[in-house]
């Protein structure tokens, strides 16, 4: 069902008119017009209503489905790229792939004339945008054509030395895609670095970079150097995640026959990541600044351009700065449409720079409606918090950091409690360490009667060798500490009562 629900979005959204390929009142168009509206979600919402209560419903309705998606698929080859493609190199692809399909569709009926004729034109097109899994099938269609069916020794030899070059280059392009697939999957199982993966990658970077001194294309290139950056990242040395960001910059940017933005922008998130882990606050600052116009405001990499440009001024104690951005995407109307992953992030990260408003640590902005109402932040994520990943560490902290200020001792018990089973499910990985440091200080706050010299004395051990690990060493993703955790331990014992006397419960 998602495959044809996306299909009429597509069709609808670009106003087409073709729909004479319905019968008027026909089950089609009732299917096309349900799905365009959004009445049918799911199968069993069409099946009932096109066959209630027969016992063949579910044969019917994948019929009926097939049919609409032929259709679809149909009208697709009837879309207007000027209208539909967002730049020209998409609409120059979008010709490429409907063009080659109609050389398909020609040679299969043994149309050779007008295939011949759509092949050449459409392989200049190909060559131009480096599209080598286009070019190479037309190359060697040609190459037959004008050596044995219609001879002609000067394209011949033009089409087979085409096929010489693309097809070595296709097979680099295919490999590459081999290791971002495999290199892609093991990062979407284990996010942070992996020494042992690393090497792995090295293997595959080394036969790349030998490949691609020989071989170049747009495609090869992207893939090459994002495996080239990856391998830095496992390896934990961001000083060459630095080197390798800034080469492949170098060289998009210098792509300027076509748009590189998206590529650039990707790159340059990565350039600001391992800037950041690297405590180089004010080159993250501006690098990020600069990629923000590459993304519409709308867009989740506006968003996700000012989590990387909040963070970094956070970790600078630039908390007046945070705020304004803060300020910026809240602002934003486009936050309530995005994700909802992403919407609880920034919600986070108000919690952290209003728990610094509160602390005086940046002045309240005046003449603005600054409102967080710390209790039912701290309720909405109390009843989730199990259901989180490793990251919820930060939820845990902020609601400890507020629970401080108001002296509520006893509601933070109940959270280390809870802290204690959560550690012991998700932070034991080597890639937690910090996390795993900051976490038994954070215990050490009851067990030293939350006096801020005693609790100090007793998370010293844990202190030293959070600080033996700094950032740039540190196995973890970038925006785990959206505060360092050095910093907000100091926040904590600031929070304290240098004079309390009084024991909480006993433990």
């Amino acid at each position: 069902m998602d495959h044809l629900i996306e299909l009429v979005q597509f069709l609808s959204k670009n106003k087409f008119k073709h729909l004479e390929v319905f019968a008027k009142n026909s089950r089609l168009l009732t299917f096309y017009e349900k799905l365009r509206d959004g009445s049918f979600k799911t199968e069993a919402q069409a099946r009932d209503f096109f066959f209630p209560g027969d016992k063949n419903a579910k044969a019917y309705y994948y019929r009926l489905a097939q049919q609409l998606e032929e259709r679809l698929i149909n009208l697709l080859f009837l879309v207007d790229f000027n209208q539909t493609a967002d730049n020209q190199i998409q609409k120059e692809v979008l010709i490429c792939q409907r063009n080659y399909a109609a050389f398909s569709s020609l040679i299969a009926r043994f149309m050779r004339k007008p295939a011949i004729k759509i092949a050449e034109e459409t392989i200049k097109i190909s060559l131009n945008i480096e599209l080598t899994d286009v070019t190479l099938p037309l190359a060697r269609y040609l190459a037959i054509h004008y050596g044995t069916l219609d001879p002609n020794k000067k394209k011949y030899q033009y089409y087979a030395q085409l096929v010489e070059q693309m097809q070595p280059l296709l097979n680099a392009e295919i490999l590459a895609e081999k290791y971002y697939t495999e290199v892609q999957s093991h990062y979407g199982v284990n996010r942070s670095s992996d020494l042992v993966f690393a090497k792995k990658i090295a293997i595959y970077t080394e036969e790349l970079r030998a490949l691609t001194q020989n071989l170049s294309s747009y495609r090869l290139n992207m893939i090459s150097h994002y495996l080239f950056v990856s391998e830095h990242h496992y390896m934990i040395n961001y000083e060459k995640m630095v080197e390798a960001c800034l080469d492949a910059l170098n060289f998009f940017e210098k792509q300027t026959q076509r748009d590189s933005r998206s590529i650039i922008l990707s790159f340059t998130q990565n350039l600001v990541n391992s800037l950041h882990m690297l405590q180089r606050h004010s080159e993250a600052i501006a690098k990020t600044q600069e990629i923000i116009p590459l993304a519409p405001a709308n867009n989740i990499n506006w968003f996700n351009n000012h989590e990387m440009l909040v963070y970094s001024h956070l970790h600078a104690q630039q908390y007046e700065s945070a705020l304004q951005v803060l300020l910026e995407v809240k602002n934003n109307q486009a936050l309530s449409k995005q994700p909802h992953q992403l919407q609880e992030k920034w919600r986070t990260n108000e919690a952290m720079v209003y728990y610094l408003v509160c602390t005086g640590k940046v002045q309240k902005p005046e003449g603005i409606d600054f409102k967080f109402r710390t209790k039912k932040f701290i309720n909405e994520f109390s009843k989730s918090i199990h259901d989180k990943s490793g990251n919820n560490i930060v939820l845990i902290t902020i609601m400890i950091l507020f629970l401080l200020l108001d002296k509520d001792y006893s509601s933070i018990i109940d959270k280390i409690d809870a802290l204690k089973a959560y550690t012991h499910r998700h932070l034991r990985r080597d890639e937690t360490y910090r996390t795993n440091c900051f976490i038994k200080m954070i215990m050490q706050l009851p067990k030293g009667d939350f006096h801020p010299i005693a609790v100090q004395r007793k998370a010293e051990p844990y202190y030293q060798k959070l600080l033996a690990v700094p950032l740039h060493k540190a196995k973890q993703d970038f925006d785990l500490e959206i505060i360092p955790y050095e910093t907000l331990w100091a926040f904590m014992l600031e929070s304290l009562e240098p004079d309390r006397k009084t024991k909480v419960r006993d433990r």
